[in-house]
């Protein structure tokens, strides 16, 4: 048995509320009576959050994930997963007559409207975000041709486009890169409106980790290795302390903990507290 003299797990687990949001309404519409026929069946574009466990027990209880809008038959029920989806899919899916159940976070939400408003009174728009998450695809989708995806600060071009620019940031980036950036584009640009469209609580998890990460000898993260907030708590913690980013407690490894005296268990947004208490479980058991 591995000798821990402490397991210290940080105030903020289980889902975020925009997560527990799109997961309870998905489970209420998959349970309604009225949902008992193929043709009522529940259809996602991609996965509805970034855990993989919880997509796996909801495709259990009925719902059916889709690669590409046309694979859902017309008029069915379709859901807007928590990270959005681009202009060009949603205005698809009016024309294919589907009846929408938006669960888009609703502080991804707020990003939509402000971008949508930017781009009416004429402002060109950097993103700081990873370019390949559906959240930053979809806030692109509604900005001007002009405006740029910025993943750190060595993508900034040296001619700032325009007089004028916003920014505005994936909800659940890495602040640290963000300030980065926008210090970068600040220096070489005219007039920029800065927003800071970050989650306040991921911000608010990534402060806990960072602080736990001082205090112990390792740090385990549990959540999806797809998760953008996960991957930002790795980053974070791997700064300052031994760490490692599992998805489920059969990824621990027993000689992790080796000569080990202080253990910190933090978890991302998408990660229900059932998985956190299993892993938990575990590693008091080795």
């Amino acid at each position: 048995m591995v000798e821990i003299m402490e397991l210290i797990v940080a105030k903020s687990i289980g889902f975020c509320s925009g997560v527990k949001r799109a997961v309870q309404g998905v489970r209420q519409m998959l349970f309604c009576p009225k949902l008992s026929t193929d043709k009522e069946a529940v259809y996602c574009l991609g996965e509805i959050i970034h855990n993989p466990q919880v997509v796996e027990e909801l495709r259990e209880q009925g719902m059916i994930i889709v690669n590409d809008i046309e694979e859902v038959p017309e008029k069915s029920r379709f859901i807007i997963r928590s990270h959005g989806l681009s202009r060009e899919v949603i205005e698809m899916a009016h024309e294919r007559k589907l009846i929408i159940h938006d669960f888009t976070c609703p502080k991804v939400k707020k990003i939509h409207t402000l971008v949508k408003d930017l781009t009416a009174d004429g402002y060109p728009i950097f993103i700081a975000g990873n370019s390949k998450h559906p959240e930053v695809k979809a806030i692109k989708s509604l900005a001007s041709k002009n405006s740029k995806i910025i993943e750190d600060e060595e993508n900034v071009p040296e001619d700032v486009c325009g007089e004028k620019n916003a920014i505005v940031v994936q909800t659940t980036f890495n602040p640290d890169r963000f300030l980065s950036i926008v210090q970068r584009i600040v220096s070489r640009s005219k007039k920029t409106l800065i927003y800071n469209t970050l989650c306040e609580e991921t911000i608010k998890r990534q402060s806990e980790a960072r602080d736990l990460s001082q205090k112990v000898d390792l740090v385990i993260i549990v959540g999806g290795k797809k998760s953008s907030n996960t991957k930002t708590l790795y980053e974070i913690v791997s700064a300052h302390t031994y760490a490692f980013h599992i998805e489920s407690e059969a990824e621990l490894k027993r000689e992790w903990f080796s000569g080990v005296h202080t253990v910190g268990l933090v978890s991302g947004a998408s990660t229900p507290e059932e998985m956190v208490r299993v892993v938990t479980e575990k590693i008091r058991a080795f």
